[in-house]
């Protein structure tokens, strides 16, 4: 159970007082959250959207971490652990009824530690404005149902409505914003696949939060067998885009791997020609078979993709290291293979396998 009120302790912010657990829906990444506030757009729904923009200690929900109300009541993402977004929600319908957008500030007591994921003190501030089907919110929308890249740059401005909010497709863009904004912005945009969002304000109080749209995350899976089905799964949960490589047709149908956005039953060498393997994707060889995987690692060494792994045991790949070197690799290239693929949390089943997989694959996102 959660009390938020006003106090006069720390003007201008609520103070979040939490007993207890409350059980939310998990907030969806940036594409699930898109979707669905398109499918109320399309259905005639006003919509507000509530963006995280400022953090301070622990937070259980990063900066950029976004919510969005219909006019209904329906919300689909998550802005914290729970103890704050009845108040968001409740704010987002009063930003629906005056099309006047709101800042909230929270500060999190002891009691919340354990409740929401808060630490002691923790504040967080919330941007909360409605969302149009227009201008610079219609082209974000849009950029992200695509899967494209770009920059969103809100305006937080209490009371106002979204007309000086703007999206940033190319580098010439940035001459639009604060003097003191471009170099940040022509740095954001120069490396989206890898960009945080950031809260700007200069000593003019122009106060902006900008908000990299980064296309899904990429994994091909080479080989349909067991553990790719459990790993398409778990990977589709965090909102990856998977696309499933084997040329036995008998494996690679949509039956198996019904939320793959992409099945090629052909050999890797064929497949990947029409595939656009960039630096924000990764590559798993999960056949057993050389035939099928060592072509589609060739392939990949020859990218700048951030993650390749092999499934085997450390004596299959050695015999894998000594094929690729004959195939003129060098020692520092076949590096860049992780295998045995997966985290050593001595898996047996496809399921765990499949979870270890996935555990080293977002280490190494991380750590980039």
């Amino acid at each position: 159970m959660c009390f938020i009120f006003n106090t006069p302790i720390i003007s201008g912010y609520f103070f979040v007082l939490c007993f207890g657990w409350i059980s939310i829906k998990k907030a969806g990444l940036m594409l699930s959250l898109y979707k669905k506030i398109n499918f109320w757009l399309q259905n005639n729904e006003r919509v507000a959207i509530a963006t995280v923009i400022r953090t301070w200690g622990s937070s259980p929900r990063p900066i950029g971490a976004q919510m969005a109300v219909s006019e209904n009541g329906a919300f689909e993402g998550s802005v914290s652990g729970g103890c704050v977004e009845t108040a968001v929600i409740e704010t987002a319908m009063d930003v629906l009824r005056t099309a006047h957008s709101k800042h909230l500030k929270f500060v999190v007591g002891d009691d919340d530690a354990f409740s929401v994921g808060l630490g002691c003190g923790g504040k967080i501030e919330i941007f909360v404005q409605s969302f149009q089907n227009s201008g610079a919110q219609k082209e974000l929308l849009d950029r992200v149902l695509a899967k494209e890249t770009g920059l969103y740059v809100i305006s937080l401005k209490n009371g106002v409505s979204n007309n000086d909010d703007s999206f940033i497709t190319k580098r010439e863009d940035c001459n639009k914003l604060p003097a003191e904004i471009r170099g940040k912005c022509l740095k954001i945009n120069a490396s989206l696949e890898f960009s945080s969002p950031e809260f700007f304000e200069n000593s003019k109080k122009d106060t902006l939060f900008l908000l990299p749209v980064l296309a899904p995350f990429k994994i091909v899976l080479v080989g349909a067998g067991h553990i790719a089905i459990n790993l398409a799964e778990l990977a589709t949960i965090l909102d990856y885009e998977i696309i499933i490589i084997d040329p036995r047709k008998i494996l690679a149908t949509k039956d198996r791997f019904p939320r793959a956005e992409s099945i090629i039953p052909k050999w890797p060498q064929e497949a990947f020609p029409d595939l656009n393997l960039h630096k924000n994707c990764a590559l798993i060889a999960l056949s057993h078979d050389p035939k099928i995987d060592d072509p589609a690692l060739e392939i990949a060494l020859k990218t700048k993709i951030m993650y390749i792994g092999a499934l085997g045991s450390k004596r299959t790949h050695k015999q894998r290291v000594l094929r690729l070197q004959k195939a003129g690799f060098s020692e520092e290239d076949i590096k860049r293979i992780h295998a045995p693929v997966g985290l050593d949390i001595s898996a047996k089943t496809a399921e765990e396998i499949a979870l270890s997989i996935l555990a080293e694959l977002i280490a190494v996102r991380r750590a980039s």
